[in-house]
């Protein structure tokens, strides 16, 4: 059989028709016309994610002389679990970092629009960067929203990599980690000495070049705290549904690190904006939770060697 009609047998066997096959993969229905009418074949990253769907080899989709009988999903994904390629895995951090950087990105735009409206004049330039600023940020945050959402099993299932793809995965998310670590540590630096350079701004140069700054220093850390979080937890779900860590009572104690640094980012960001608590309260409670923590893990540590 040709792949056309492999899909074609797929398709009936699972009560799916072109429209819902195009909609997992994001594609056209057009495209997914031509791949049935064997008018086409789909690029390498889309083979992959119809392989993982159908639960089918590559191979049998592509040779037309391999009849492997497809398993059926739900019996694979209980046996086995969902399996990642190299491709696959490449594709869900790009596409993962995409959304992250639509988050960070409108974010910052709207944070940084206030810079215009802080100058000590006021015209048409300044009012227009002003309100296009803000407006593409809100947009780029709502288009993320409404976007379809990709790799959702990757997040959802227990995942199975070849030792060498996740191992060389595990280095590169060390590296990243530190990449992150650094990010985090000049977005607090910034913080922390922001209030010290708009002082010295407010008495010896003005309120206007002050507020500049201001917004500037508040946009930069607070892009570079949410990035650096949210990146990290990207890394964290491969590894937790890798390693199928349960979720134990003892899991569930800590489970709000992993998005501890952005919700601390937005709740931050809505301090500065709003003005309804101090931007840097959230740091002190998230500081202070760590600190927290980091003793207790430390004494329930020497307990068990105890």
């Amino acid at each position: 059989m040709t792949l056309g009609q492999k899909l074609k047998l797929l398709l009936k066997e699972n009560n799916m028709t072109q429209e819902d096959l195009a909609e997992q993969l994001d594609v056209s229905r057009q495209a997914v016309g031509k791949w049935v009418n064997d008018k086409g074949i789909p690029e390498v990253s889309k083979l992959v994610q119809i392989s993982n769907f159908f639960e089918v080899s590559i191979d049998y989709l592509l040779k037309e002389n391999y009849e492997e009988k497809p398993v059926s999903k739900e019996a694979a994904q209980s046996d086995n679990g969902y399996y990642v390629s190299q491709e696959m895995l490449d594709g869900y951090l790009l596409y993962n970092r995409q959304s992250v950087n639509q988050i960070t990105g409108g974010i910052s735009l709207f944070l940084l629009s206030n810079v215009f409206d802080s100058f000590g004049f006021h015209n048409i330039i300044t009012s227009v960067l002003y309100w296009l600023t803000m407006i593409g940020g809100i947009i780029l945050i709502i288009w993320y929203f409404f976007q379809t959402k990709q790799y959702q099993q990757i997040k959802n299932e227990h995942l199975i990599f070849d030792d060498k793809v996740f191992e060389e995965f595990k280095k590169q998310r060390e590296k990243r980690r530190k990449k992150y670590t650094v990010m985090i540590i000049i977005g607090v630096v910034i913080l922390l000495a922001g209030s010290e350079m708009e002082y010295f701004l407010l008495n010896y140069v003005g309120s206007g070049a002050c507020n500049v700054f201001g917004w500037l220093a508040d946009t930069v850390w607070i892009t570079l705290i949410i990035w650096a979080g949210l990146s990290m937890h990207i890394d964290s779900i491969i590894i937790k549904n890798t390693e199928h860590i349960p979720k134990s009572s003892q899991m569930k104690r800590y489970r709000w690190l992993y998005m501890a640094l952005p919700v601390t980012g937005f709740a931050t960001l809505i301090g500065a904006v709003t003005n309804v608590w101090s931007p840097y309260a959230p740091i002190i409670i998230l500081f202070c939770c760590l600190l927290i923590t980091t003793c207790k893990l430390f004494i329930e540590s020497r307990e068990k060697n105890e």
